[in-house]
């Protein structure tokens, strides 16, 4: 199916002019006349709208949030007109590229539409802009423009506005099973469940599991429903987990035969993506951030809000920076808690984790 190529208004009034010229003052035919005074005046007319339009025109950008790599993020404009007669119509909004800006290496150009707008008149726009990467990156002006009525010419202005978007990484649905995997019953993942909350109060009752005392076991229930049961004196603890990236070693010595830098974008990604569906199932998490300036060692919580503060710090990591070395002491607290240690290109065992489960970025796509 074939797309039909719009002709600007700018073209035909260019045609028309050579059409109608010739005839108006060659021949000097009325009707020719009338018709290159009509263009005139339409030309006119949209030079001197678009210019007083424009002038009045004010634009407030809002931002709502950091954006997510590789989701649909929406920027929002509050556009007002000052005039006291004149409305404003079919205005558009774009970002400005300058000297200042960095959004151009990372977001898919955007611009939003503005139908009308009246005198002493505020109305609301988007753009929805879609990033390609994580960092923080620089707006810094906004460009209104408008060709109404007649469409021939565009009258811009620019409006300086600085701001800045934080894009975190790109996070991937995973296997329901890996995060189970980390904080189920056995040597790796027990000590996560364990509650830090005891007493001799009863609480109620709970099905026998690995660890559990013989003391606890309430022997008169498990013979009436067959199955070993246990007294619970404290109400269980949330499963714990923390996250550390290894980002010790410089992106030209990891060992691989592909894209160096985009095993550490994996890296990254996986590490959001662990986080994430941590988090979706009310566990603690923490983060641990190796061999960067951008360091962190975030203690366990859970909740939205602190989900987003460790993708923020993953956000601003600078791959380019020079490499921190491995610290002698990572300084962690590992009890209650099952540990997770990613890497780009292979796992090396931490000294203080050693019971911890190992990723690489190769990994990302079977998880």
């Amino acid at each position: 199916m074939k797309r039909p190529i719009p002709i600007h208004p700018s073209i035909v009034f260019v045609v028309l002019v050579l059409l109608v010229a010739p005839s108006a003052f060659l021949q000097h035919k009325n009707l020719p006349l009338l018709l290159f005074g009509a263009m005139c005046i339409s030309f006119a007319l949209t030079f001197l709208w678009s210019k007083l339009v424009v002038r009045n025109i004010k634009v407030r950008r809002i931002i709502e949030g950091p954006a997510r790599s590789h989701e649909p993020y929406v920027i929002r404009y509050v556009v007002t007109n000052t005039s006291k007669l004149l409305a404003g119509f079919s205005i558009w909004i774009e970002e400005a590229d300058s000297k200042k800006t960095t959004w151009q290496h990372a977001f898919r150009h955007s611009r939003g539409w503005i139908m009308e707008v009246g005198h002493r008149e505020s109305v609301h726009g988007e753009s929805i802009f879609y990033p390609m990467q994580r960092g923080e990156y620089a707006f810094d002006a906004i460009r209104v423009s408008t060709s109404f009525p007649f469409g021939m010419l565009k009258s811009k202005r620019t409006i300086m506005q600085q701001a800045a978007i934080l894009v975190h990484p790109k996070v991937e649905q995973l296997k329901p099973d890996v995060i189970a995997a980390v904080i189920t019953e056995g040597p790796l993942g027990r000590s996560s469940k364990r509650s830090g909350r005891g007493g001799d109060d009863f609480f109620g009752l709970k099905e026998f599991t690995s660890g559990d005392r013989l003391v606890d076991i309430a022997w008169k229930s498990s013979a009436k429903r067959s199955e070993l049961v246990c007294v619970q004196r404290s109400i269980s603890a949330p499963p714990r987990i923390r996250v550390i990236l290894d980002l010790t070693t410089p992106t030209d010595q990891l060992e691989s035969e592909t894209d160096k830098r985009f095993l550490e974008e994996q890296a990254i990604s996986l590490c959001a993506s662990l986080l994430t569906e941590a988090s979706s199932h009310g566990h603690e998490i923490g983060l641990t951030i190796l061999g960067v300036t951008e360091s962190c060692n975030a203690g366990m919580h859970a909740g939205s809000r602190h989900l987003g503060k460790l993708c923020s710090s993953l956000a601003k990591i600078q791959l380019d920076e020079g490499r921190c070395p491995m610290p002698s002491q990572l300084g962690l607290n590992t009890t209650h808690a099952a540990l997770i240690v990613i890497h780009p290109d292979k796992t090396k065992p931490l000294p203080q984790a050693k019971d911890a489960w190992y990723f690489t970025a190769n990994q990302f796509e079977h998880l």
